[in-house]
Order: C-alpha cells, then sequence, then structure tokens
C-alpha cells in the first residue's frame, strides 16, 4: 500500500521529467530520462491531436431523421410510433442470433407506407410491407439501440419511434445457467499438517 501511495505522488513529477533521445551504433533510437553521450533532449509536452473529419452531406443524408421529424409536407401522419418487443433496456438470453421485433403504429399503418427499422444505426433491408412483427437475423452478443420509422412511398418520413436500448447474452461454460453469474465461493479452510 505504501508502494502506490508513493508511486501515485511522484507520478506528476515524472511527466515533466526530461527525456533524451539517440541513436546507438546499430541504428537503433533509444529513449531515456537520463542523458547519454551524444544525445539530444526531445519536448514531449506537446499533445499531438487529431481533428475530426468533417461529416460528409451524404453520411447526413443517409441517416434516419430523429423521432418526431418529417422531412416534408405529408398530409399523413402517426400520432405514435412504438417499439414494443423487444422492451426499453431488456436483457434477452440465447437468441441464437434471431431478434424477435413488435412495433407499434397508431393510427393503423397505410399500404402504401412502409417500416423502416434501424439497428444500431443501420436500416434493416428486408421488412415485408405492412409488417410490424418480424424477426431480424445476425443480432449478437452485445448492447444494441433500435429505431423504428414509417415513410411514404417517396421516403418522406410520417412518424417514428424513440430508440430503445436492449442488451444479448450467452450463456457460456462458466456461466451455463445464464442470468448474473454467482460469485465464486471461497475455498473451505483446512487444518495444515504438522510436521
Amino acid at each position: 500500500m505504501r508502494w502506490l501511495v508513493f508511486l501515485l505522488a511522484i507520478a506528476p513529477a515524472l511527466v515533466f521529467a526530461d527525456t533524451w533521445r539517440w541513436v546507438d551504433e546499430n541504428g537503433v533510437v533509444n529513449y531515456s530520462d537520463t542523458p547519454h553521450p551524444g544525445a539530444e533532449r526531445v519536448d514531449l509536452r506537446v499533445i499531438q491531436t487529431t481533428p475530426f473529419a468533417e461529416r460528409s452531406r451524404s453520411a447526413e443524408a443517409s441517416e434516419p431523421p430523429e423521432a418526431g421529424e418529417t422531412s416534408g409536407g405529408s398530409s399523413a401522419s402517426y400520432d405514435s410510433v412504438s417499439i414494443l418487443r423487444p422492451q426499453p433496456e431488456e436483457t434477452l438470453w440465447n437468441l441464437e442470433g434471431q431478434l424477435d421485433v413488435q412495433v407499434s403504429v397508431q393510427p393503423e399503418m397505410q399500404s402504401n407506407h412502409r417500416l423502416k427499422l434501424y439497428l444500431d444505426g443501420t436500416e434493416v433491408v428486408g421488412i415485408p410491407a405492412g409488417a410490424t412483427s418480424f424477426t431480424i437475423d445476425r443480432v449478437f452478443r452485445g448492447m444494441h439501440t433500435l429505431r423504428a420509422a414509417v415513410q411514404d412511398q417517396s421516403g418522406r418520413q410520417l412518424g417514428a419511434s424513440e430508440a430503445i436500448r436492449f442488451y444479448v447474452q450467452q450463456t457460456s461454460v462458466q456461466n451455463p445457467q445464464g442470468g448474473p453469474p454467482r460469485p465464486t465461493p471461497l475455498p473451505s479452510p483446512r487444518p495444515r499438517p504438522r510436521g
């Protein structure tokens, strides 16, 4: 414990230590905190950063509008679009890659409108026209987000759900029953043989 406190106390001083650079007889570049014959001092206080790239207009156009936004003056709109299954923050076990989804659209979806589904920000393709219940393949272990939107035939959004987050877990050899892992019991104390 004392060593940890000592290391934490001297850590700020180590950050500001001088750094030296030299090339040895084999052409290998070396760095050290102590000067070496023929070494040059290196200033490491400048932090190198890389700015984020500008978002392209094509990327902005391909993203779905946020919930409640519409992209034009369509005469039809929907009072509510919501994801019934999976539930927000639900943990699903052993899906084998297949997720059952159920979406509610109020009022009932018109025949010339389509439901679009976005899993982790990527549009799910192959949703049958007019369907509000279906199965998505290739949904694997981890945290996921799901969002639904209704569009007309020209691609204008008429209603959208809030994005929900859900989790997929897979049982393992270490945790075959599923659910949260149980704590490992401590070994039972045993008497030592006298000898």
